[in-house]
């Protein structure tokens, strides 16, 4: 999916993009293509594990460093998610994400891959999903979720995510230049 993008420009939406524009126009039914919309690829996400995704299968950013996945998948009203060899568990709170005039436009919600297949006897994994729903929409047919494997070494906040001085899209400090290149 990179070759659909010129050289040196990278896909890194804000939580504000994704919801508000790719998320809002997948799920109007009215709209079936909409600038962008071969950017983010749907696909049953549970239908296999984090870390056996492949970079077709939805869109990869970067460097070889840091790969995050995009996807629009079904939408689930379960706090655990079950997989192929493990589950993605719920953690924290759900957080609000507005625009500029505070308005609501969705929920951001994160979860945690843990491989095994109860609470009892599973291993938390690196992999991390952030979950992203409209808001007032209970018809929506869509989430949008981003996956991304966060290093051990990055302290992760349940309710928060990844800590570090720019956004959680990015696992690394060095990398912060690239938060100025927002679609």
């Amino acid at each position: 999916m990179a070759a659909f993008l010129p050289p040196g420009v990278v896909f890194i939406p804000n939580d504000e993009i994704l919801i508000g524009y790719y998320l809002a126009n997948k799920n109007n039914e009215e709209l079936h293509i909409f600038n962008g919309s071969h950017m983010i690829k749907e696909m049953n996400l549970y239908d296999t594990d984090p870390f056996e995704l492949s970079p077709a299968s939805s869109y990869s950013i970067y460097n070889d460093r840091h790969w995050h996945w995009y996807c629009f998948t079904a939408k689930i009203d379960e706090d655990r998610r079950h997989c192929m060899t493990g589950f993605w568990k719920k953690k924290g709170n759900v957080r609000n994400i507005t625009n500029a005039d505070n308005v609501v436009l969705g929920t951001k919600t994160l979860f945690v891959f843990y491989l095994g297949k109860s609470p009892n006897d599973s291993e938390r994994t690196n992999w991390t999903m952030y979950e992203y729903a409209l808001a007032n929409n209970p018809q929506a047919r869509f989430v949008l979720c981003r996956v991304f494997d966060c290093p051990i070494e990055m302290e992760v906040d349940d309710e928060f995510g990844p800590i570090s001085d720019v956004d959680e899209t990015d696992c690394d400090e060095s990398d912060n230049e690239l938060e100025k290149f927002h679609l």
